[in-house]
């Protein structure tokens, strides 16, 4: 019986070592038909694949995960077992229940000494935040700020000597340059995919206020904002924001953040605590070439003025214009334009190369300061706080009811808003606005046009009833 399965056993090792001999026989045949050319390009793809591995094995130490934490409480009623008391009082509280929400995302370490760049987005909501390094670490995150209009946050942690990523010039990217994108989609940490720059400048996409967006086709999911996009020196390029999907998945759209944008943002908030862009007073409209045709124009690119508000009247811009430079480098559409404007620190002087009937002309404008208030009618302003009023007079007071014979009547407070937040309510009468009485609506729009955004105003506020008034004190909060 033993000499049987000897026999078996034998039978079978032979068998495999013929087929292995086979098969080696085969690759060496497979070999021999490959010419010497296409010998050489197998070679130059291995290096090509060896140069990917060895940007993902020198990147992914710098790239974090973010694991952001918020506390949720909310009270659970139960069944007193009397309809007649549930009904009337609702049931009975029986406890209180809490727990953790906690969201995991990327971010990238840009200095030795802890800072990180993220997304917004991810942190925005967040009672604590913990940031967990490559090697296993893990470190409490202080949240340095935040600039919601690009998605782009600032943390920093208590480290050194930190794996930070050099950060490139995301200017020079061309479309069609190889890129990586690495972060932790759907938890799967320190993944690491490949494609190409698909698109700069990418915008209108309505994600976000300011948008100049670097298009990819490596695979981006959920989990990877916040994660590097570098180039095949290693270089931080971009930081990984969005993807557009149907399917919530990569489609082969990802977008970044372009990472001069993002260096510009945290230069801002690191040392004033705020970012602050720059704007000109003119409306643009993109110009296409139907438009360039119908005007009898040479170019069908640009950014062509429309309106050249007050504060821009100085600059000599002029309605009509087309905007083909800015500080001797192209502009092909309004976008463009108004984004690399926001990227000037406020008070810097441009060139700005114009086409006009008479030929082409360079400009040396300065950028002025952004202020969304400016140029709103006052009327707008009031909604941008949440509320309308009207002057309060004699003859008001007395079709209502009113005691009050002056001041700013409250006609409407808009839901969600910072009047709201106040406890403002329509029929409110503002009698004093940082210490000064509204008596008129000069009053009030010179108070009004003093504000910006951030800003906290004292009110006084007189509430009447039929029987009796109150006055109390509120701060209302200028929305950012």
């Amino acid at each position: 019986m033993l000499d049987g399965l000897t026999q078996i056993t034998e039978r079978r090792r032979m068998q495999r070592w013929m087929w292995i001999l086979i098969a080696g026989f085969m690759v060496l045949q497979v070999e021999a038909k490959i010419d010497p050319e296409h010998q050489v390009t197998i070679a130059q793809m291995e290096k090509f694949s060896e140069a990917f591995a060895a940007v993902a094995s020198e990147v992914n130490p710098g790239v974090v995960t973010i694991v952001n934490k918020k506390d949720m409480v909310v009270g659970v009623r139960s069944s007193t077992g009397d309809p007649f008391f549930d009904r009337f009082f609702g049931g009975r509280m029986t406890y209180r229940r809490e727990w953790r929400q906690q969201g995991l995302g990327s971010g990238v370490i840009v200095s030795g000494d802890g800072y990180i760049l993220t997304n917004n987005h991810l942190i925005a909501e967040a009672d604590s935040i913990e940031v967990e390094l490559d090697d296993g670490r893990k470190f409490g995150a202080m949240l340095v700020g935040t600039d919601p209009q690009s998605d782009v946050a600032v943390l920093k942690i208590d480290g050194r000597d930190l794996p930070a990523l050099k950060m490139g010039d995301s200017d020079k990217l061309k479309v069609g340059a190889w890129v990586l994108a690495i972060g932790n989609p759907y938890g799967l940490r320190h993944t690491v995919t490949y494609g190409i720059v698909s698109a700069t400048g990418r915008g209108n996409l309505d994600i976000v206020d300011y948008e100049d967006f670097i298009q990819t086709d490596a695979a981006i999911n959920p989990g990877n904002s916040g994660g590097a996009m570098v180039n095949l020196r290693g270089d931080l390029v971009g930081l990984n924001t969005a993807i557009l999907s149907r399917s919530g998945g990569s489609q082969g759209i990802g977008l970044a953040v372009p990472i001069n944008m993002a260096r510009n943002i945290m230069q801002q908030i690191i040392e004033d605590g705020e970012v602050k862009r720059g704007y000109l007073d003119v409306v643009v409209q993109d110009l296409t070439p139907g438009l360039s045709d119908a005007l009898g124009l040479s170019v069908n690119r640009g950014a062509l003025i429309q309106e050249v508000g007050e504060f821009a009247e100085q600059t000599d811009l002029q309605p009509g214009d087309v905007i083909v430079g800015l500080n001797d480098r192209e502009i092909s559409n309004a976008d463009e334009f108004l984004t690399r404007i926001a990227r000037t620190p406020p008070g810097a002087q441009v060139i700005i190369e114009v086409i006009r009937s008479e030929g082409n002309k360079k400009l040396r404008v300065t950028v002025d300061a952004f202020d969304p208030f400016r140029g709103l009618q006052e009327v707008e302003r009031q909604r941008a706080l949440g509320l309308n009023v009207q002057e309060m007079t004699p003859a008001i007071a007395r079709q209502f009811g009113y005691g009050a014979q002056w001041g700013m009547l409250i006609t409407d407070v808009r839901g969600e808003s910072a009047a709201e937040a106040a406890g403002l309510r329509r029929g409110d009468v503002i009698r004093e606005m940082n210490r000064r009485p509204m008596r008129s609506m000069e009053d009030y729009e010179d108070v009004l046009a003093e504000l910006k955004p951030g800003d906290e105003v004292g009110i006084i506020i007189r509430r009447e009833t039929r029987r009796h008034y109150a006055n109390f004190y509120a701060v209302l909060k200028v929305p950012k």
